[in-house]
């Protein structure tokens, strides 16, 4: 049982510090532009629509009004993206990405430094056991939305209300 314990502990302490490390970097070297998140994520979306009503913009993101918009206007400000209200429907704004914003390049981090201290077996070993552990959770995941009150969001499973 205590072996459980402090595997478990591990697995939580290297979850958060590989978030740490993932916002870190971001951090560095996109100025906290994480595609994943905020800002980022709205470049993201945009980069695949191009131009697109700031109400449509949030109903795909799943964001609430008032938050779109203040992501949308740091945006802005910084040069990434263009406001306009729409020639077919004067009180819609369209939202649409500037020469910087089309130019922004997200990368991603080299996870694999993080692995440098481990020899070539250690690697395949820790390779095996996540392959492992991931099986089971997806396992588990599929069994729990067939079997319970979930529904399929747009960005995660949630809870039938």
């Amino acid at each position: 049982m205590e072996s459980k314990k402090t595997l478990t502990k591990s697995l939580l302490e290297m979850y958060h510090l590989l978030h740490r490390y993932h916002m870190m970097w971001y951090g560095k070297n996109f100025g906290g532009l994480d595609p994943w998140q905020g800002q980022g994520r709205i470049l993201s979306a945009l980069r695949r629509m191009h131009s697109i009503t700031q109400k449509e913009l949030g109903f795909i993101l799943d964001l609430r009004p008032q938050s779109l918009g203040e992501l949308l206007q740091k945006l802005e400000m910084n040069g990434y993206i263009i406001r306009y209200r729409s020639k077919e429907d004067k009180r819609a704004m369209v939202v649409e990405l500037t020469e910087k914003g089309e130019t922004f390049q997200v990368q991603k981090p080299d996870y694999d430094e993080l692995f440098i201290e481990l020899s070539r077996q250690e690697r395949k070993e820790l390779q095996a056991a996540l392959d492992k552990i991931s099986v089971q959770l997806r396992d588990w995941i599929n069994n729990e939305l067939e079997d319970s009150d979930y529904y399929e969001g747009q960005n995660y499973p949630t809870f039938r209300l």
